[in-house]
């Protein structure tokens, strides 16, 4: 067979489209190099294939001329606008857009617009979101995955989190952006070890979006299959939780850096990064960058803005000037108890000593951890002690010879479960015992009785009817207020709803704990928010994820949670964007009693740091491995007065704020402000942005002609509603089906529940799509339109221009319609834009125009791919130089790292070798430490020849993807 192909010719081989690289001859055989769009590229003996020219969408029209109009299947208009606009669905679009606004259903803030754009335009989408509490880190993160997975590079997905929150995260994801996440637990890994073999690394597996807890993950058994795996995205949560801190990494930390050292985006997010020391915060800033700084460098500003997004509540205003958040009035109420009660509370701590002490003897921490548990609930309410006396007392009774469960058992460990879990979890661990021999039980089982009788006597307890007035006046005075109240127990919250049930506004109560599902958590929330309860008690199921700030700004904390960052999450609710009324917050407590008095000086301690540094969550972080309860517990334990715990906790206190202090003297932790100016700048990308995919009307305009393409049908059925039959072609199951009802905006989807939302990235529109871009018989590639705005006849030539980098990684993806006219091969973008974005007249052209347009088609082509290349050029340009100055500022921080790490291992095999002219045999330590310099350099050259190649910018070969005869009216 004679070789009759040149480069760059357009075949099919076997019936795939091609193109030809060369063609050369081995011997008498003659062999085709080519690209092959399904397989890549390879090299074929041309006896053994079968080889067609292949032609393009205007080659076939030449015996069609006189026939021709915008309604003839050749060159259907409607058929070329669906390609088009399917080719714009599909584009990977430029990082100076956001893609995610279309695609989510949450109302956006312009400082979490920001947040995303920031990290979008970085080389590499690494960064520490460090927000206040309440400021929605979690919606900036779901924002950035669909921004990575509108880029396609979101395929396989971590979220690493704490295990009370993992459910929170699947909720959010799936309620807001439609991103399904697969617990990985014991069961999923049981079953994906069943499915793959015990061999297979199941974390490494493409299309996985997991989302996992930190205490599962750390388990010895993950750790070299996480070496082996590589996520394109990670999320880790609460991630001070994670960070190294001391001479000892614990294992959380260990595996979080495993994790980060394997995966190319990363998102750490924590409202409390810094805990007033300063290597957890270095932890921190070394997973999104381990080449920023070296262990003898200095944290600077400069540094740390390129790696922390933080902003607080203080530091967000709007367009006059005026803080976006009001203040709040954090007011502690104290109660005096009876001489009832006080006698209870020196029994029942007495009691709790004395369990205590014997655990400690006995090495029973679990005994231990549950007589803390106790020792909260006694100066919660009486219905709290008494119920939990009264478990105690029926578990001694009636022994549960069972262990504790997995739940029990994490919680002792130190995990945060979810309510619900946290509930069980403490009623298992209230029935354990250290009583040895028959008479010890008895003896205790005595005591309990004793005790069960005291808090039965008791009656209503002070703080109670406190409450209960504090209600009535403020209901009473104010009748349009709402009220939240908070409080740490199911059992205190079924007391004071058992206290409230004949009160003039019991019907008008609502409640949230661990046992409300997430449906009717979220029509409690509707009905608080809008309807006519006034009061919602609630446990601290509803300290995270639900928004109440449009109704209410007055709280009240029945008894302070032991964790001040609780505290934080529950005012958290009301003190939010949003809010336009200053937040009130009145917490009830016993006075006289050591709890009391060290909750105080946490309280004003917390107010006098936060007054200074003016962020409440770098106060919390400070307390973050601050040990509240054993704290409390050894002044039990020991009889201590009340002040020697908190001169004890002041010290730790004190130590800490001055780190605290200095890092913000130094600016390297404070927030950023977001003003009048930021809300210009992310509203212009915004205002670019909105549209990218096509407008609504653009989305529903495809949608329903896509559908009716292929013989399905789009119904109106109310306002922004709209009911389809969709063809078998995009249903999973094959068949056709009835879709519905569902909408095309955003806003109505947002404020209606229920009703489904099909954004630009619906799986639905996506099969259409790419359905519209598989058809054969050259369906849309070309085109016909008659326009009122062309002067000349020409042809619209539409290009896909696409930018890589070395990695692979596509830069950037976008379609550039480019009209040249017949008289003077004119080429222009603009006129080209305006030629896909109008519809066609329908007449019938003239004949012996379109005749001259397909005969002259190769010289309008030419003058096409002379403005198109010339028009890459000038994107590479823009493209290169950004790329150029993002690397160099990596490169520059890599030396710096460098040179530092160099110096101060070279300064051990100095001092090393001293001491080895002495006489001391130093050859293993020196022989160490050259070894730490090796691998130093290879690292180094590693990440250098990495940044090389993401500084590069290749540009790929622009294809047409379409063509358009433009004709005038």
């Amino acid at each position: 067979m004679s070789i009759e192909f040149d480069p760059g010719d357009r075949i099919r081989l076997n019936g795939d489209p091609a193109e030809v690289i060369r063609t050369y001859e081995v011997g008498n055989l003659p062999y085709l190099r080519v690209y092959v769009e399904s397989d890549g590229a390879k090299t074929v003996c041309l006896d053994h294939v079968s080889v067609e020219p292949s032609s393009d969408a205007l080659d076939t029209l030449d015996d069609q001329v006189t026939d021709l109009h915008p309604r003839h299947e050749a060159v259907s208009s409607e058929w070329f606008d669906l390609r088009t606009e399917a080719l714009q669905l599909k584009m990977a679009h430029e990082q100076g857009q956001l893609l995610s606004i279309s695609n989510s259903l949450v109302r956006l803030e312009p400082y979490q617009l920001a947040c995303v754009n920031q990290v979008m335009q970085k080389l590499r989408q690494r960064a520490l979101i460090a927000d206040d509490v309440g400021l929605g880190k979690t919606i900036e993160a779901g924002l950035i995955l669909k921004e990575l997975e509108a880029r396609n590079r979101a395929n396989s997905v971590l979220f690493l989190v704490p295990a009370h929150l993992q459910k929170k995260w699947i909720r959010d994801m799936e309620r807001f952006f439609d991103i399904n996440l697969t617990v990985a637990d014991r069961q999923w890994v049981d079953a994906e070890r069943r499915r793959l073999g015990e061999e297979a690394n199941i974390w490494d597996q493409e299309g996985l979006r997991l989302v996992t807890s930190m205490a599962f993950l750390r388990q010895d058994e993950f750790q070299s299959e996480i070496e082996g795996a590589f996520w394109d995205v990670a999320v880790i949560d609460e991630a001070h939780k994670a960070s190294k801190r001391g001479e000892s990494p614990s294992k959380t930390s260990l595996m979080a850096e495993r994790v980060a050292n394997h995966c190319e985006s990363l998102l750490l997010l924590s409202a409390t990064p810094h805990d007033g020391k300063g290597e957890a915060f270095r932890s921190l800033i070394s997973y999104i960058d381990p080449f920023l700084v070296a262990e003898d460098q200095d944290l600077t500003r400069e540094t740390v803005n390129r790696v922390m997004i933080r902003r607080g509540k203080e530091t967000i205003y709007d367009d006059n000037g005026e803080r976006i958040f009001p203040e709040r009035d954090v007011q502690t109420a104290t109660v005096s108890m009876s001489p009832a009660e006080e006698q209870l509370y020196e029994r029942v701590t007495e009691y709790v000593r004395e369990v205590y002490n014997r655990s400690d003897q006995l090495n029973e921490p679990a005994v231990g951890f549950a007589m803390a548990l106790m020792q909260k609930r006694l100066v919660s309410s009486v219905g709290a002690i008494r119920e939990t006396l009264r478990r105690r007392l029926h578990g001694l009774l009636e022994p549960d010879e069972r262990s504790l469960s997995t739940d029990a058992t994490a919680y002792l460990e130190g995990e945060d479960l979810e309510d619900s879990d946290r509930e069980q979890a403490e009623q298992e661990l209230e029935r354990l015992t250290v009583a040895q021999g028959d008479e010890a039980l008895q003896k205790e089982i005595d005591t309990l009785q004793e005790l069960v009788a005291m808090a039965e006597d008791l009656p209503v307890d002070t703080k109670a009817r406190k409450v209960k007035r504090y209600i009535e006046q403020l209901f009473e005075e104010h009748p349009d207020e709402k009220l939240i109240l908070f409080t740490e127990y199911r059992d205190t919250l079924d007391y004071l709803l058992n206290l409230f049930a004949d009160e003039p506004w019991a019907d008008e109560i609502l409640t949230i704990h661990g046992d409300v599902s997430k449906d009717d958590r979220a029509q409690i929330e509707d009905e608080f928010n809008y309807g006519k309860s006034r009061l919602l008690m609630a446990t601290d199921a509803a300290s995270e994820g639900i928004d109440l700030q449009h109704s209410c700004h007055i709280m009240v904390n029945y008894e302070l949670p032991w964790n001040p960052n609780r505290l934080e999450q529950r005012i958290g609710r009301i003190h939010r964007y949003g809010q336009d009324k200053e937040v009130k917050v009145w917490n009830f407590q016993f006075d006289g009693t050591r709890e009391s008095e060290i909750f105080e000086l946490l309280q004003d301690k917390v107010e006098e740091i936060r007054s200074k540094v003016g962020a409440t969550a770098d106060v919390l972080g400070m307390l973050d491995d601050v040990n509240i309860d054993s704290l409390l517990m050894k002044s039990v334990q020991n009889q201590e007065p009340a002040s020697a715990t908190k001169e004890e906790l002041e010290e730790l206190m004190e130590e800490r704020e001055q780190t605290l202090l200095e890092w913000y003297e130094r600016s390297l932790i404070d927030c950023s402000t977001f003003d009048a100016e930021s809300r210009q700048e992310i509203q212009s990308i915004v205002d670019d942005s909105e549209d990218v995919f096509g407008s609504e009307q653009e989305i529903r305009e495809f949608f329903t002609r896509a559908i009716e393409a292929f013989e399905g049908s789009v119904e109106k059925r109310g306002n922004q509603l709209y009911e389809a039959e969709v063809p078998p072609e995009v249903t999973d199951s094959g068949q056709p089906e009835t879709m519905g009802p569902f909408t095309f905006s955003r806003d109505f989807a947002i404020d209606h529940d229920g009703i489904e939302y099909l954004s630009p990235d619906a799986d639905v529109l996506q099969a259409l799509r790419d359905l519209v871009l598989q058809q054969e018989q050259h369906a849309g590639k070309a085109g016909m339109k008659l326009l009122p705005f062309v002067d000349q006849p020409g042809v619209t030539f539409v290009y896909k221009v696409a930018f890589e980098d070395a990695t692979g990684k596509t830069i950037r993806e976008q379609l550039i319609p480019v009209y040249v006219d017949l008289a003077g091969l004119d080429a222009q973008r603009s006129l080209g834009q305006r030629v896909l974005d109008t519809d066609t007249i329908h007449a019938r052209p003239d004949g012996s125009t379109v005749s001259r347009l397909l005969k002259q088609r190769d010289e309008l082509e030419d003058a096409a791919e002379r403005y198109i290349s010339s028009m890459v050029a000038d994107i590479r340009d823009d493209l290169l130089e950004a790329r150029q100055r993002d690397v160099q500022q990596e490169l520059s921080d890599l030396e710096a790292y460098e040179q530092a790490e160099r110096d101060r291992i070279q300064s051990f095999i100095d001092s090393y070798e001293q001491k080895a002219t002495t006489g001391s045999d130093m050859r293993i330590a020196i022989r160490n430490q050259k070894q730490r310099l090796e691998q130093l350099e290879t690292r180094i050259e590693s990440r250098k020849a990495e940044l090389r190649k993401r500084e590069r910018v290749i540009s790929l070969a622009p294809d047409i993807e379409a063509y358009c005869l433009t004709l005038p009216v």
